[in-house]
């Protein structure tokens, strides 16, 4: 399991009104049938630094900000419709089977580490088992 220690950000909880403030939040593309909000633009951990990624916040439903997400895989082991998958590991999910990214590498100044990637959204019966899950508090499931 990736450790806070192991990233050199300080993850920040996902803001609570992404979706309505479109003018940190716009809809800057689109990834696998999800939006993806403040793709490409720099962000601020929770130290107010820079986060070292400009990865975004993506899905509507269930939305995860990979720049936040250190690849714990507490969400996808506690959903129980599996909605998750891990990014750079598709078809895999759940603590311990997120690919390792090594530092050096171009998926390091990419990505820093795998990411939750909730390709299932429209699956999400709202449990609220992932917001309480993740220990960065980088997940939010809007059901409005």
């Amino acid at each position: 399991m990736v450790q806070r220690e192991d990233v050199d950000f300080d993850p920040k909880h996902i803001d609570e009104n992404f979706l309505s403030d479109e003018k940190n939040y716009p809809v800057t593309g689109e990834e696998n049938g999800l939006k993806v909000r403040a793709g490409g633009m720099q962000r601020m951990d929770d130290n107010g630094k820079p986060y070292p990624t400009k990865l975004g916040v993506h899905g509507t439903t269930v939305a995860v900000d990979w720049d936040g997400c250190i690849a714990d895989g507490a969400c996808m082991d506690v959903c129980p419709v599996d909605l998750f998958e891990w990014k750079l590991n598709p078809g895999n999910s759940g603590t311990g089977n997120e690919k390792k990214v090594e530092k050096g590498t171009p998926e390091w100044d990419q990505y820093r580490t795998d990411k939750s990637n909730p390709v299932r959204e429209s699956e999400c019966i709202f449990c609220m088992a992932c917001v309480t899950a993740c220990p960065w508090s980088v997940i939010k499931v809007n059901n409005e």
